[in-house]
């Protein structure tokens, strides 16, 4: 007996002594976001199929992911990097999504070592992928670009940015519709009154008259003859408003576009972009919340590839990526 309860003494003592090591290795519950605290199930279980796109650009992962997820009645959502993401570019790896949503600037910056040689240069997707995605937006796909994704390719893929319709580059010189002009603007958490210019369309409905946002905004090369406008930013995008880089000797020509969102139609594919979206202020403002789930919905809808079908002309495409084998890399 006396040894039976010396036993179960020790057995105590070392449960007592290991609760708080349990404790620590114990899944932690899930902490609650201070701008999203309803939070809903990761990945969504909407209707929508979307193919969320990201890389070249560092962003608060946790917080636009969360914000994806507060759209998860109306979407589910998957998410992909460069350089897997260029293997969606092919319509046959597409077909189980009915829009795109990029986040990515894969090609931008100072220039980095390159394969196969190791010389300074941009990373280029190669005439494969440029040509699968000129059959993507033949295809019809819906497509939403977000905020920097304005400098995915301008480097080594100039047709895709005049698809877009503007170039970026905050770090390097941009070329834009054959023109070389110098380094992008950018200003953080910029308070901004967003206009809506067309009341009409679905993109914009339940915004009203416009919507008051804190965000990043750009000074960035942009053809407004391309596009549709849908909004347009009060800040007046000249180079010495853009204070930091002004002071650190940055000059910019002119006076960059208002427009901070728009759609046009490419190949058969609807697109719309919108320039909002740097961080958690502005992806938990419900105005942006509405405006992205409008984009997402109106360009996977019939009524938006029916438009894109009408208006469309195809992707440009250069003589060297047209000449190329169909192997290519």
């Amino acid at each position: 007996m006396k040894q039976l309860l010396k036993t179960l003494g020790l057995a105590g003592f070392w449960a007592v002594m290991t609760l708080p090591m349990l404790a620590q290795n114990a899944p932690a519950p899930a902490t609650p976001n201070v701008l999203f605290p309803a939070r809903m199930a990761q990945g969504g279980n909407g209707p929508l199929r979307v193919l969320f796109v990201s890389k070249g650009h560092d962003f608060d992962r946790d917080g636009l992911m969360t914000a994806l997820d507060q759209l998860g009645r109306d979407i589910n959502w998957t998410h992909v990097e460069h350089p897997a993401a260029e293997v969606f570019y092919d319509p046959a790896n597409a077909k189980d999504y009915d829009a795109f949503v990029f986040y990515d600037a894969p090609s931008r910056g100072a220039p980095t070592p390159q394969p196969p040689n190791g010389v300074p240069g941009y990373r280029d997707p190669g005439p494969k992928a440029k040509k699968d995605f000129a059959k993507l937006v033949d295809s019809g796909k819906g497509l939403v670009f977000l905020h920097h994704a304005t400098a995915g390719w301008n480097h080594t893929w100039p047709e895709y940015n005049e698809m877009i319709g503007a170039a970026c580059d905050w770090g390097a010189p941009v070329t834009f519709e054959g023109k070389t002009y110098p380094n992008s603007g950018a200003r953080g958490r910029t308070p901004q009154h967003i206009t809506v210019l067309d009341k009409t369309h679905p993109v914009t409905a339940g915004l009203g008259d416009g919507y008051d946002i804190v965000d990043e905004t750009y000074l960035c090369e942009t053809d407004e003859k391309l596009v549709h406008p849908l909004l347009k930013t009060d800040f007046v995008a000249i180079d010495k408003n853009f204070e930091q880089r002004y002071a650190g000797g940055w000059r910019h020509p002119g006076q960059g576009t208002s427009l901070v969102g728009w759609y046009r139609a490419v190949g058969k594919s609807p697109l719309v972009y919108l320039q909002n979206g740097h961080d958690a202020v502005a992806w938990s403002n419900p105005a942006y919340q509405k405006l992205l789930s409008n984009a997402i919905k109106w360009v996977a809808s019939p009524d938006a590839k029916a438009f894109a079908a009408k208006e469309g002309k195809p992707m440009k495409m250069s003589k060297e990526v047209k000449n190329a084998k169909a192997d290519s890399n």
